[in-house]
């Protein structure tokens, strides 16, 4: 697939394709072989994306490295999901990962920066896939299991959950049948018990925390705050109060008790 294409059909920030664009035409590397099959192997991720941060010393906005890595799309994961026969609208859903965080810091910061470099291997590699309004990673790991990661742009309504799970059974027996039976798991603040005080019954959130069995509780977890606080880091009186959870969270954390994030498998 071309670039300029891709940037389109990712949506990508207008601002951002021309900056793009630029580092397109005035780029005078090439990724080696090493940097670009680690970028592409679970066990790699990290290694490779360190190497060509490397590799690009002067990209202060992350600009540089996000063409590097939609290059690979263009050029390889389009490509294998045109071999698997994996559909352009899931294949389009999965790679919007990039421009909603494109977004997202945008409207946290003022300006567009690309700082999810570590996390878009997983789509490059065809090892997750959004379905609906959740995300599903096949984690190859020392256990097997399929990882439920839920997007900040998520209908989290329980119709749209379900259709989603039953979506993704449907796509897992097409294109993953050995996957069959293998448990889907969740790691987020969503699973954490103390919201069944902080939330009303028929809160999408509890209804989605209803579906798992919880094996694990982190409470020194402090990255629920990016998700629940955008933009605030530290516990004080400053944390905003929009929402029933922030209001509720609040007054819990600022009396010294930690909240955390919670693994489950679907029931």
């Amino acid at each position: 697939m071309d670039n300029y294409r891709l940037y389109e059909l990712l949506d990508i920030p207008d601002q951002v394709i021309v900056q793009l664009s630029e580092y397109g035409d005035t780029r005078d590397r090439t990724l080696s072989n090493d940097i670009y099959s680690k970028l592409l192997h679970r066990n790699e991720w990290d290694q490779g994306v360190k190497e060509l941060q490397e590799l690009l010393v002067n990209d202060t906005d992350g600009i540089q490295i996000l063409w590097e890595q939609l290059n690979i799309v263009s050029n390889y994961t389009y490509d294998e999901y045109i071999r698997r026969g994996i559909s352009l609208d899931i294949f389009a859903a999965t790679m919007k990962f990039c421009a909603r965080f494109l977004r997202e810091h945008h409207a946290q910061c003022g300006v567009y920066k690309y700082v999810w470099a570590w996390w878009f291997p997983r789509q490059m590699s065809l090892s997750e896939f959004r379905i609906g309004a959740l995300e599903y990673e096949f984690v190859d790991g020392q256990e097997r299991e399929i990882a439920v990661h839920i997007p900040s742009d998520a209908d989290m309504s329980k119709a749209s959950i379900q259709k989603s799970l039953k979506d993704f059974s449907i796509f897992r027996d097409t294109f993953f049948s050995e996957w069959q039976g293998v448990r889907l798991t969740c790691n987020t603040w969503m699973l954490m018990p103390e919201l069944q005080g902080f939330l009303n019954r028929d809160s999408n959130i509890i209804a989605f925390q209803n579906l798992f069995e919880i094996v694990s509780i982190d409470r020194d977890a402090t990255w629920y705050m990016g998700w629940i606080y955008p933009g605030y880091e530290k516990i004080d009186e400053h944390l905003p109060e929009n929402t029933l959870l922030q209001r509720e969270l609040k007054k819990y954390l600022l009396v010294g008790n930690k909240f955390g994030i919670a693994k489950g498998y679907i029931i």
